[in-house]
């Protein structure tokens, strides 16, 4: 999907394909609402799986590091289903489980992608319980330490109605994105990951709703689903 041999994203997209351009949309609304001009980190999630969160955390990652030109981070959160590192074909480990496991320093775990200003930390080695390991504020610690180096961080979050734990990282970063696929989500499943995501004090920037078949996603405000947040 979208993969084209263009020089720029590092061959993994056309940059100026309708995609591309739609995601700089969402980039420019998310800037708006967070100021991606300072320290960010935000959190890509959705109700279940299946509906192409991580697919949009890569490819929004690509669209930052091309026109922020700054230094951006994908981090693969999802420890129990990752992907991220079959993409830039980096190894599993060491990754994020294994740094919060005080198993190797961060600065070992990242990687350098072909894309210039794009790195990649992968999941790491979860274990049988990977839960354990997001306890005591693990996750908001690496976080601060990561942006000693990097200037946005993309979380690829696991979805939030089959696991908890989104909701550990969620004082770690500063808004998240909820992705749905559109016609296919149904909407009480949504509503349910977005009731769990508020009642956990989760700041919900917006609504991604992905379309696959016009390879479009669309960006909604905090209204989507009948849902809003107060301030």
């Amino acid at each position: 999907m979208i993969k084209h041999p263009k020089p720029e994203g590092g061959g993994l997209f056309d940059i100026e394909s309708p995609m591309a351009i739609e995601l700089r949309r969402i980039m420019i609304r998310l800037g708006r609402q967070l100021d991606l001009e300072r320290k960010r980190a935000l959190m890509i999630t959705s109700a279940e799986r299946g509906e192409g969160k991580s697919l949009f955390a890569l490819h929004f990652s690509l669209v930052l590091a091309e026109h922020l030109r700054k230094e951006i981070l994908l981090l693969d959160g999802d420890v129990r289903r990752p992907v991220q590192h079959t993409v830039f074909q980096v190894p599993l480990s060491p990754g994020f489980a294994d740094v919060l496991a005080g198993d190797v320093p961060a600065r070992e775990a990242t990687r350098p992608t072909k894309v210039p200003n794009l790195h990649c930390l992968p999941a790491g080695l979860g274990g049988g319980n990977p839960s354990r390991l997001f306890s005591g504020g693990r996750v908001r610690d690496l976080v601060r330490k990561l942006q000693e180096t990097f200037d946005v961080i993309v979380f690829d979050s696991p979805p939030v109605v089959p696991v908890s734990d989104p909701l550990h990282y969620l004082d770690a970063v500063d808004g998240t994105v909820f992705l749905v696929m559109a016609g296919q989500t149904h909407r009480d499943i949504s509503q349910r990951g977005v009731e769990i995501l508020r009642s956990a004090g989760a700041n919900i920037l917006g609504v991604v709703a992905n379309n696959l078949g016009e390879v479009l996603p669309y960006y909604y405000d905090r209204k989507y689903y009948g849902y809003s947040r107060t301030r």
